[in-house]
C-alpha cells in the first residue's frame, strides 16, 4: 500500500511563483520542465516518505519535517510531513517549497506554515 500525497494550497502557490520565475528567466519550456520534475519527484513521496532527511527545526517544533531535496544540484527543499496509519500507510501533506539561496526557515515561521495549513 502507499501513502497518500498532498500538496497544500500554499505549496502550488511556491511551485507557481518558481515556475514564473523560470519562465520569465528562461523560457516556458524550462518552467514547465521543472514543474513536472518537481511534482514527480513530490510523488515519489507515495513510497517510503522517511528516507528524506529530517529538517534541522524538527526538535524545536516537537513534530518531525522532513525535506525532499530536489534538483540536480539539490535546488529546492520540498517541506513535508508524515502521518502514519500503519508502518506503510498514511498521508504525506508537502505545505512549502522553497529554494536553497532564500533564507532558511526557523521553527516558528516552519510551525505557522504547518498550522495554517491545518486550519
Amino acid at each position: 500500500m502507499a501513502f497518500r500525497v498532498e500538496v497544500s494550497p500554499r505549496a502550488f502557490r511556491d511551485l507557481d511563483e518558481i515556475a514564473g520565475f523560470i519562465e520569465t528567466h528562461g523560457s516556458f519550456q524550462q518552467a514547465e520542465e521543472w514543474f513536472n520534475g518537481i511534482m514527480a519527484a513530490i510523488r515519489t513521496l507515495e513510497m517510503m516518505p522517511d528516507r528524506c532527511r529530517v529538517a534541522d527545526v524538527s526538535s524545536e517544533l516537537g513534530q518531525e519535517v522532513r525535506m525532499l531535496l530536489y534538483g540536480k544540484r539539490r535546488l529546492y527543499r520540498v517541506y513535508y510531513s508524515v502521518q502514519h496509519r500503519t508502518r506503510t500507510t498514511g498521508t504525506v501533506r508537502v505545505f512549502h517549497v522553497r529554494h536553497w539561496a532564500r533564507e532558511s526557515l526557523d521553527a516558528r515561521q516552519l510551525g505557522t506554515m504547518i498550522r495554517d495549513e491545518i486550519l
